[in-house]
């Protein structure tokens, strides 16, 4: 009789430790599903202040030389941290295919994160998670996003034209030179390997 009731006290006692187990086991799934969702949203918020960012560093080197006038040059530096990282980029924008970045100008700096196989410019987003252009105003006040022959190397996505590279082709550290020199045509022209990223105005050429 004793060891029947320690046979089912010790069933009893399994029941309660299994169920107690699934309990918390669910509960580890959720909190990761809900903290890898959280960190995604973090991650975008990171790499969109980035880029923001970025666009604002050259948008103030043209001020900077525009308001200089001929003659003018600026070197500045800007050290990624994100927008050169294709698992950040693909993990924080659900990308499907390979992450791409356009860079270009319309009375400002613009940036715009793009996955290869969904090359969509969402311009007036102002959704967080859809939100992937990013422009900063300067001084120099002229639209150069329906000229794509001046950005080197090229394309234009949803009649936005400018400098088109792999995501992953962006230095850690980037070396922005911007001058005006009116014996050179307007150009824009980003070298990966040189780290450098070149900008010569021509105001009124």
């Amino acid at each position: 009789m004793v060891r029947r009731m320690k046979k089912g006290q010790i069933s009893l006692e399994f029941i309660f430790i299994f169920v107690l187990f699934i309990i918390l086991l669910t509960f580890s799934i959720r909190n990761i599903t809900f903290s890898s969702e959280h960190s995604s949203d973090m991650l975008r918020i990171q790499i969109s202040e980035e880029a923001k960012l970025f666009a604002n560093t050259v948008s103030n080197a043209i001020s900077q030389v525009y308001a200089q006038g001929p003659g003018a040059k600026t070197t500045e530096y800007f050290t990624f941290k994100y927008l050169n990282d294709e698992y950040f980029l693909t993990r924080a924008f659900d990308m499907d295919g390979t992450p791409q970045i356009l860079i270009g100008y319309k009375n400002g700096t613009y940036v715009a994160i793009l996955d290869n196989a969904n090359q969509t410019i969402n311009v007036n987003e102002t959704e967080t998670k859809k939100k992937n252009y990013f422009w900063s105003q300067s001084l120099y006040a002229r639209d150069l996003s329906d000229n794509s022959s001046i950005y080197y190397p090229n394309n234009t996505i949803a009649n936005y034209a400018g400098m088109f590279v792999n995501a992953t082709d962006l230095p850690s550290t980037l070396k922005i030179v911007v001058e005006w020199n009116p014996d050179r045509n307007e150009s824009w022209i980003i070298n990966s390997t040189a780290q450098e990223l070149r900008i010569n105005l021509n105001v009124g050429g």
